[in-house]
């Protein structure tokens, strides 16, 4: 068990004159910056109830063809009721930490509580990698290595995700319109070098040093808004572009050539399942060693998340690389 015990500070300034005569101001102790979670709050949430067994199931019922009929004539063209069922098993996610009494007596800092906050951060980082992790399985692709995100990437991916199944080369009879995503919200999560590369191409393509460019898309006095370029050059968020709710996610991979696979999807593209019992309450659970020395903090949480229609999500390659936004 690593047990965290009275701390040892380095390379500090003692004063000689007049010794120990003098405290040492020491200030509040710092956190690491960790970026809360958000996408959970983004794609289905639905809970596992107590006494329901270990699994969440999502039947999902297939489609009927209409045919014409003909008048005199009885109708045999009797069709089936199809199903399909997906299924999320959760399971628990822990954190833990230790702390002897006496460090605990000796710090200044309420060490406990500290603790307690970095344990949600760190369960609010696995659960954004968790579902991300989804994003290279969904059924729909726009991008490639190396390109850098535009407005063209969320057009494309809504428009993708509005016609149903279609895809290249192939023909399609009138009147299938499967899997079609009619209205939104459409949300897009992107690593936050993609965002901002695409706020930069939003403003008209010129470096942030001095003044602005502004495209010329039909806007009177030509190109974007002046308070799109303010906002969007303060911010790097675009809020909704191109019909897509952008979310910035720095808990996204990105692979050694600054690539990242970001997303646009609606809600019931994947789900997030949590479930709730005594022993994964979303709380820090305090616990003491046999011998009461030592203070034990365990963060558990259990929950479940998967894919529920691969086709209404779009994953979107893009470059990520930090030096895109001279």
């Amino acid at each position: 068990m690593a047990l965290n015990t009275t701390s040892s500070f380095s390379g500090a300034t003692i004063p000689t004159v007049p010794g120990n005569v003098l405290k040492l101001m020491i200030a509040s102790a710092r956190m690491t910056p960790q970026l809360p979670g958000n996408v959970s709050t983004l794609v289905f949430n639905d809970p596992l109830p107590p006494g329901m067994g270990t699994s969440w199931n999502s039947p999902k019922f297939g489609t009927f063809t209409a045919y014409s009929a003909t008048e005199g004539v009885d109708i045999a063209n009797w069709q089936a009721l199809t199903a399909t069922n997906i299924v999320v098993t959760p399971g628990e996610v822990a954190v833990q930490t230790a702390f002897t009494k006496k460090s605990l007596a000796e710090w200044s800092e309420n060490v406990a509580t500290r603790a307690g906050e970095i344990m949600r951060r760190a369960m609010d980082r696995k659960k954004d990698a968790d579902i991300t992790g989804l994003f290279t399985s969904l059924d729909l692709a726009v991008g490639a290595a190396a390109e850098v995100l535009n407005i063209g990437h969320l057009v494309n991916a809504v428009s993708r995700l509005a016609g149903g199944a279609n895809t290249g080369g192939t023909a399609i009879a009138a009147g299938v319109g499967t899997n079609v995503v009619e209205e939104g919200p459409f949300h897009g999560v992107f690593r936050p070098e993609s965002l901002g590369a695409l706020t930069k191409e939003t403003i008209g393509g010129g470096a942030f040093i001095g003044t602005l460019a502004k495209t010329s898309i039909g806007v009177p006095g030509g190109g974007v808004a002046d308070e799109l370029a303010r906002k969007g050059a303060a911010t790097l968020f675009q809020g909704t572009l191109a019909g897509v709710d952008l979310y910035r996610c720095a808990n996204i991979a990105k692979d050694a050539s600054d690539d990242a696979i970001g997303a646009v999807f609606v809600e019931m593209a994947m789900v997030y399942v949590p479930f709730r019992h005594d022993g994964a309450e979303a709380s820090v659970h305090i616990a003491e060693s046999d011998d009461g020395r030592t203070v034990l903090l365990t963060y558990c949480e259990d929950y479940g998340f998967g894919e529920l229609d691969g086709r209404l999500g779009v994953a979107v390659t893009t470059d990520a690389d930090p030096t895109l936004i001279p």
